[in-house]
């Protein structure tokens, strides 16, 4: 009986310890996490490349938008390595008065990439409203099965970029033949 009493206080001691620890993860800000900044040499060359257009920023998406996401989540941009290279690889919203257009960066070097407009649509975006409900992320490599609205499958071999329309992952954007390819879901 000494011996269950003398674990449990030895427990309760342990336990004791390590919370100071927990408290002080807890306060990391999530900004280190999610960077909201893009780097000088993406920012000057979509301006070289695309002028007249923007960043979209955090505060042009509606307010259901958020009601889904974290508010430390980006979904203006998303960085990863898609074609495997070893150079980093942007996603990025773009605006220009209404207009909105998703652009893929592909790093050649690590100040110079290649550029792939997924998306370039017309009226999609009412800056008075702060209306906009689509956003980009990281997907991880996977299996991934649909069966609406025709069953399909794909093997996601590497990091690929996933286009959000509020809970939902509409498209995946990837890597393959050489080029950026596009896996419809829905």
């Amino acid at each position: 009986m000494v011996q269950w009493k003398y674990v449990a206080i030895c427990l309760l001691l342990a336990c004791k310890e390590q919370a100071p620890e927990s408290h002080i993860l807890n306060d990391i800000p999530s900004a280190l996490h999610y960077p909201t900044v893009l780097p000088k040499e993406i920012v000057n060359s979509l301006r070289d490349t695309f002028p007249q257009w923007q960043p979209v920023e955090k505060s042009d998406y509606s307010k259901t938008w958020w009601s889904f996401y974290d508010s430390s989540y980006n979904p203006c941009w998303a960085r990863t390595d898609i074609n495997d290279d070893q150079l980093a690889d942007y996603a990025i919203w773009l605006k220009k008065g209404a207009q909105l257009r998703l652009v893929i960066c592909t790093g050649e070097t690590s100040t110079t990439y290649n550029y792939t407009i997924a998306i370039d649509s017309n009226n999609v975006l009412n800056k008075k409203e702060h209306d906009l409900s689509m956003g980009i992320a990281v997907a991880s490599p996977a299996q991934i099965d649909i069966v609406q609205p025709q069953i399909q499958s794909l093997i996601l071999k590497s990091n690929g970029f996933a286009l959000m329309e509020l809970e939902s992952q509409t498209r995946i954007y990837y890597w393959e033949n050489e080029g950026i390819q596009t896996f419809y879901m829905k």
